[in-house]
């Protein structure tokens, strides 16, 4: 993996016929590096930005307009919860400026997306991205990245694609050419050879990799280029999902990122960093087209600041620990589940397990996702060893044990009450 952390670049101007001031550099100081981050640090900087969002509330109605379209009010008081900020509320509230509230949320933002796109391998200075609200908005941004683009050509997916692309591709205005997809759910590249040529003038290509609770295969970015190559220019958005900030560090090969062949991608990130607010990221790495959030879309204050913290605090580092440690947890599950004599089988990256379903108040109690005579286990934060060794004495039994696996923690320690009740409760 050649991740590299650069340096903060220069402005870059705005592509062709694309509105200035898209997104507005992190300062040094906000960058996400190799190293874990200081705790109190990160605390004073997301202090900094509800401070500036208290103030941009205390003028809502003068702002609505601008920052952000959706805006109601209640992001400070929630971002400075989870994040466990003290702020002295008797101080004199800071001048009323939509720019200083709204330039420091696309500051964190563009830190995420900096920090994203080193993880893809992706040249900062021809990349755009921004924070997602899941991979449905994802998925969207990039298919509009590839029809403008590729003006007119279809959308070529497999039975097998996010559930939302058909209904994405009808609201882009796009054809769409269903793919054969094999045994394993990938995409049969010879049949997407003949319906590309059977179709020149241009093809988007909408890629999948399975995901860590999914089961199933990754469709193969180098194969699908070649295959469309027929039909010419060629957009390949690759739907990554919680793949994303596993694959750098899998230990599974895995061909995805935008060096790889991917024209734009996207992927989810709450579910493996255990933020109680659906979140992703978006990159588009090509010079014909960009990303492009939408007209009255504006990003979420909660997101941004919780996702920056959460990468911010681990680092490149934390994050490969982290991810190793899903893997390594994995391991000790399906050897302790086999012991148990459940014979498991692992999907989902190989992070999810899949064996013969126990008794219904057990898949109730530990939220085992089933289907039919099987359940499955995702390995992903805050399973542990501890968890496993707890499921498998449940398994062997039928002792009633306390509840499953509640979401991980949010960055910055203890929380409010209701907070905390409203992670456990999902």
């Amino acid at each position: 993996m050649a991740y590299l952390p650069f340096a903060p670049l220069p402005a870059q101007a705005p592509p062709p016929g694309g509105p200035a001031g898209f997104a507005v550099a992190p300062e040094p100081r906000q960058l996400i590096g190799f190293a874990a981050a200081d705790p109190a640090d990160t605390r004073r900087q997301l202090a900094g930005l509800v401070a500036a969002l208290r103030s941009a509330e205390l003028h809502a109605t003068e702002l609505l307009d601008d920052f952000p379209a959706s805006y109601h009010g209640d992001y400070a008081e929630m971002l400075a919860a989870l994040a466990d900020i003290d702020l002295d509320d008797t101080a004199a509230p800071a001048a009323p400026d939509p720019v200083t509230a709204g330039g420091a949320v696309l500051a964190f933002e563009q830190a995420v997306a900096d920090f994203c796109t080193d993880l893809a391998l992706g040249d900062r200075r021809h990349t755009q991205g921004y924070v997602t609200a899941g991979g449905a908005e994802g998925l969207l941004v990039g298919l509009r990245a590839g029809r403008d683009a590729l003006p007119g050509a279809p959308l070529y997916v497999s039975a097998a694609v996010h559930h939302a692309a058909r209904c994405h591709a009808e609201q882009l205005g796009m054809d769409v050419v269903e793919v054969p997809h094999g045994a394993d759910g990938t995409m049969d590249t010879e049949a997407l050879r003949l319906l590309t040529a059977e179709r020149p003038g241009g093809a988007v290509v909408l890629a999948t990799l399975a995901g860590a609770a999914a089961e199933g295969a990754d469709d193969d970015l180098a194969a699908i280029r070649a295959a469309a190559a027929p039909a010419g220019p060629v957009h390949v958005h690759v739907d990554a999902g919680d793949t994303g900030l596993l694959a750098p560090f899998s230990p599974l090969p895995l061909a995805w990122d935008l060096r790889d062949g991917a024209d734009s991608l996207s992927l989810t990130a709450h579910r493996l960093l255990g933020l109680p607010v659906p979140c992703g990221v978006v990159l588009v790495g090509t010079a014909r087209t960009r990303a492009s959030r939408g007209r009255g879309s504006t990003p979420n204050p909660l997101a941004v600041a919780l996702l920056w913290a959460a990468l911010r605090e681990r680092g490149y580092d934390g994050l490969r620990a982290l991810v190793h440690e899903c893997y390594d947890t994995a391991g000790y599950a399906a050897q302790h589940l086999a012991e148990a004599g459940y014979r498991p089988t692992r999907a989902g990256r190989g992070l999810t397990l899949r064996f013969p379903r126990p008794a219904a108040a057990v898949c109730t109690r530990w939220r085992l996702d089933t289907d039919g005579p099987h359940a499955r286990l995702t390995v992903l934060p805050p399973l542990t060893r501890a968890t496993v060794d707890a499921l498998c004495r449940d398994l062997g039994t039928g002792t009633a044990l306390p509840a499953g696996p509640s979401h991980r923690p949010v960055p910055g320690g203890s929380r409010t009450a209701a907070v905390a009740a409203s992670q456990r409760d999902g």
